[in-house]
C-alpha cells in the first residue's frame, strides 16, 4: 500500500537508487541500505519496514541459502523478495529455497507487482501489518 516503508538491500547503487525511485514515485517509502550490516544497524535504529527487498548476493550476507530466513529474523514480520541475476538452476544448486523472488533485469511493473503483492500477503506465518513504521527511511 502506497505510503509503506520498503527497505531495499542493495550493494549495487545505480540498481538500489533506481528501485528507490520507482518505489517513491508509486508513493512508497523506499529506505536503502548496501548491505545486510547496515541494513541491521537501521532497524536496530528504531526503523520497520513494511516490507523488504534485497539483492540475493547482498555484501554481509550470511549466503544466499540462508539470507531471507536472516532478514525475516531481524525484521519480523515484514515480508521478504529477493532480487537476483543468478538463473533459477544455479540458485537450486545454491540452496536457494524462498519463493519470493524476481529475476534481474526485471520489468518496472514487476517490481511494483512484487512489493504489492508482499504487502497483501505480509510475511509467512505473520499477520499483514497496517501499524505505522518507526523512524524515517534513508
Amino acid at each position: 500500500m502506497p505510503g509503506e516503508v520498503i527497505l531495499i538491500i542493495e550493494d549495487d547503487v545505480h540498481i538500489g537508487g533506481l528501485v528507490a525511485q520507482v518505489l517513491r514515485e508509486a508513493g512508497y517509502r523506499p529506505a536503502l541500505e548496501r548491505d545486510v550490516r547496515a541494513a541491521r544497524a537501521w532497524g536496530a535504529g528504531g526503523n520497520s519496514p513494511a516490507a523488504v527487498l534485497s539483492d540475493l548476493m547482498v555484501l554481509g550476507s550470511p549466503g544466499p541459502d540462508r539470507l531471507a530466513a536472516e532478514l525475516s529474523e531481524i525484521f519480523p514480520g515484514a515480508p521478504v523478495t529477493l532480487m537476483t541475476g543468478v538463473p533459477r538452476n544455479r540458485r537450486a544448486a545454491l540452496g536457494v529455497t524462498h519463493d519470493r523472488i524476481i529475476e534481474k533485469p526485471f520489468e518496472l511493473e514487476t517490481l511494483l507487482d512484487a512489493v504489492s503483492g508482499m504487502l497483501a500477503a505480509g510475511a509467512p506465518g505473520q499477520p499483514t501489518s497496517g501499524e505505522p513504521t518507526s523512524g524515517e527511511p534513508t
